[in-house]
This record gives C-alpha cells, sequence and structure tokens, in this order.
C-alpha cells in the first residue's frame, strides 16, 4: 500500500521527444508564477488591514466626533436630545465593516489563486502528457475581473 502510495506521488520520467521538456518547464513556471500572483495579494490584504487599524488608533477620535455629529443632525428626538450611546456605536460599527471590505475580497483572490494555479498546474500536465494542450481563457479572465475590482474599492474607499 505505502510502495503503490509513493509510486504515485514520485514523478514520472517523460520522454523528451521534441518541445516536452520546454513545455512542462514552462506548465511549472506559470505554476509559480500564479502562487506569486496570490503571494502578492495576501501581502496586500495583510497591509489593507494593518493600513485600517493604524488609522482607527490614530483617527479615532476625530471619527467618533464626526459619527456623533453625524447621527444628532440625522436623529434627534423631540426633545432634541442627543442619539444613544448605541446608536452611536452601530453607525461606527458600520463604517469599520466598509474599510475591511478590499481586504476580504484581496484574501479571496489569494486563495482563490493558489487554488487555481495548483488545479491548473495538474490539468496542464495531464493533457501534455496525452499528448495536446487546451488553453486557459475562464481563469485570467476571472483574476483580471477581481483584481479591477479589488482597485476600484480601495479607490473608493482610500
Amino acid at each position: 500500500m505505502n510502495r503503490q502510495l509513493f509510486r504515485r506521488l514520485w514523478p514520472q520520467p517523460v520522454a523528451n521527444n521534441r518541445s516536452e521538456l520546454r513545455d512542462h518547464q514552462a506548465n511549472e513556471r506559470t505554476f509559480l508564477s500564479w502562487n506569486r500572483f496570490g503571494l502578492a495579494f495576501a501581502a496586500m490584504s495583510l497591509a489593507l488591514t494593518r493600513l485600517d487599524i493604524i488609522d482607527n488608533i490614530f483617527n479615532r477620535k476625530h471619527r467618533d466626533e464626526t459619527a456623533v455629529a453625524s447621527i444628532a443632525s440625522l436623529e434627534t428626538n423631540s426633545e432634541g436630545k442627543l442619539p444613544s450611546r448605541q446608536t452611536q456605536n452601530k453607525s461606527i460599527l458600520l463604517e469599520y465593516a466598509n474599510d475591511h471590505v478590499a481586504s476580504r475580497v484581496c484574501q479571496a483572490i489569494s486563495i482563490w489563486s493558489f487554488g487555481y494555479s495548483l488545479a491548473r498546474y495538474t490539468s496542464t500536465r495531464r493533457n501534455l502528457l496525452l499528448g495536446r494542450y487546451v488553453p486557459s481563457i475562464w481563469g485570467p479572465v476571472i483574476v483580471t475581473l477581481g483584481s479591477l475590482g479589488v482597485f476600484g474599492m480601495t479607490l473608493k474607499l482610500g
């Protein structure tokens, strides 16, 4: 049992008749570049989260005052009193939740990139061993649209 599992996991030699070696090396480079792309988005997600924490630390007092003033202008009761502390906290939490959207989307693109790189590598390797090649269409399209979406969100939130 262990021997069969070990044989399946161990790479098998591939005949190098024409361009098989170059094709497999190109497949590995593509796999590594998708992983690098995923790492870049993971780093961007971490940076957005850290910058948001720093922004909250330095601008907390200003945000609290702004939130209280905006709530006070919108929600005054008949006696002219300020809104409750609970209403103020809800507004502040909603504002912080919106700040994390770009970070979460970056995390999702990063995870998707890692998964796609592994799936694409294995399917391309299998097809190359069978002597055929199937070009990728939807993977790069989805990543491009997701990247543009993250860029747009960071511009909007920034």
